[in-house]
């Protein structure tokens, strides 16, 4: 970290934080989440759209307030760093999200972020935590308080110049810093991402309904997939390995917006030309090799596995395939 000059104020901050290779630093002052997104959260959860995601309830009481997750926090500070991939898989095979083309994100952003915070900790003094979706905060709650985006009708942050394909990192500190002001600023609000979904999964007030999902089905869903999906004998549904980028591809946001510059996030050769008869036919170890320090093993080799059999339900995707192996 080659600072002219220690980090003392709000900007030297940034700019340090923006060296790690992110794309917007915002910070905001911490205290408990507003009444009204408290109480949206609350609805998103009994109205049972968040699936098998029990964890989100277990978790739900830490979100309200930043200090269950740090005691005594007085700052938090919201980033973002572009995923953006230069390349992509052939459209000829089945859908691999594009966040999970690279390394863990987990990995990779504490990675960079960590010798930053060690300098503004060594400088500034106090308590300093990061957060790579780590801990009990709602990253997007934050990250508009925090004024570095706008809020997509999918529930995306959207990062101007850049887009959504953006992970976002938080750091908790009790150091007090100025905050920036606060973002209310929404999408072109034009539907397409709505319209897109092959499962019909947003709704009102960007909710997403996770049983609808090929995100969350073909990633967060453990076991046998429930009878009753319609998403899944889409061609969409068929289609896809592991997560769904739909709603992301079609958004205007996202066009002509630079590729990301952290090589971590870069396609990896393995998973570029994976296929579902691959993915199908893997065992444990070379699941384990395979999917070393990336966000795929997140599935579990039955995951994708389980992802892989609804593929080859399309025999176009099996000649497809079948032909590559």
């Amino acid at each position: 970290m080659n600072l002219p000059t220690p980090p003392t104020d709000r900007e030297d901050i940034r700019r340090c934080l923006l060296e790690t290779g992110a794309v917007a630093v915002g910070f905001a002052r911490a205290e408990p989440i507003s009444p009204a997104a408290a109480a949206d959260y609350d609805s998103w959860i009994t109205s049972d759209c968040h699936a098998g995601m029990d964890y989100l309830v277990r978790h739900a009481p830490l979100r309200l307030n930043p200090a269950n997750v740090l005691e005594d926090v007085k700052t938090v500070i919201s980033i973002a760093f572009s995923y953006n991939p230069p390349i992509r898989r052939s459209s000829q095979l089945p859908v691999i999200a594009t966040y999970a083309y690279g390394d863990d994100y987990h990995d990779v952003l504490r990675h960079r972020l960590e010798p930053a915070v060690t300098l503004l900790r060594e400088t500034l003094g106090g308590n300093w935590r990061i957060c790579t979706d780590t801990a009990p905060l709602p990253e997007r709650y934050w990250a508009m308080r925090s004024g570095i985006g706008r809020r997509g009708l999918n529930g995306s942050v959207i990062i101007d110049g850049y887009g959504s394909r953006s992970f976002l990192a938080e750091i908790l500190t009790t150091t007090e810093i100025p905050p920036d002001t606060p973002s209310e600023r929404r999408c072109m609000e034009c539907g397409a991402c709505i319209r897109a979904c092959p499962g019909k999964a947003i709704g009102q007030e960007c909710h997403i309904d996770a049983r609808r999902c090929l995100s969350y089905l073909t990633i967060e869903h453990k076991g046998d997939f429930p009878p009753d999906t319609d998403v899944l004998h889409t061609s969409a549904g068929q289609r896809t390995l592991y997560g769904c980028d739909i709603c992301i591809e079609v958004c205007p946001h996202n066009r002509n917006v630079p590729t990301t510059t952290i090589s971590e996030f870069t396609l990896r050769p393995t998973i570029a030309t994976l296929t579902a008869c691959q993915a199908f036919a893997m065992t444990q170890p070379q699941f384990s090799e395979t999917f070393r320090g990336s966000a795929i093993k997140r599935a579990r080799l039955a995951g994708l596995q389980r992802n892989a059999a609804n593929c080859l339900l399309d025999t176009t995707i099996i000649n497809k395939t079948v032909d590559k192996d």
